[in-house]
């Protein structure tokens, strides 16, 4: 009976594992959608900085046209959907401990056999404790591996906003040169 114990609660390991690499999946996509989202919304963006070399002034070829409102909700699903990405990484450390727990109950039975004599059951109770541990190392290792290279792409997702925001203001900048220099003309 215990060792049926012990199996269901590798299996519950295993299972939490398979939820949290899909939580992170999910997430992880839904945020490269965010950034396919913004990048069209960003190609919105007209006008082509110019500069007159001889008036040493900066313009604009033409008027910038953009809707920040369609941004923001970009951003606000896209800061949703990396909250909900660092809250599946944050139970990746509970793997171990799951392990861990696993082993401690498998370990019970097993020094209760040793005081009665019967060590076919304490090997059994052993390997089916360490077992947990095993599993719970395993997928610890791999979805933090997992995560690694995901928090690569978040990464690169975040400049990406930053570096379309720095050419939004910019292009922005040259609008506001632009309709100063036509109203002192």
């Amino acid at each position: 009976m215990d060792k049926v114990i012990l199996w269901v609660i590798n299996v519950l390991i295993a299972g939490f594992g398979v939820i949290v690499f899909t939580g992170l999946s999910s997430a992880h996509r839904r945020m490269l959608d965010n950034r396919d989202e913004a990048r069209n919304v960003y190609e919105t963006i007209k006008g082509k900085p110019v500069v007159d070399i001889a008036s040493g002034m900066m313009g604009v070829s033409a008027i910038t046209e953009f809707q920040p409102e369609n941004m923001d909700y970009i951003r606000e699903k896209y800061n949703k959907n990396s909250t909900a990405y660092f809250k599946w990484t944050q139970m990746i450390p509970v793997f171990p401990l799951l392990g861990l727990l696993g082993t401690v109950i498998g370990l019970i039975p097993g020094l209760t056999a040793v005081r009665d004599g019967q060590f076919d059951l304490l090997y059994t109770s052993l390997s089916t404790a360490l077992y947990s541990t095993l599993i719970g190392l395993v997928c610890s290792i791999v979805l933090k591996l997992i995560a690694a290279s995901y928090s690569g792409t978040i990464s690169d997702i975040e400049d990406y906003f930053e570096e379309n925001d720095r050419k939004y203001n910019m292009a922005l900048n040259l609008n506001r040169v632009k309709k100063d220099m036509d109203q002192g003309n």
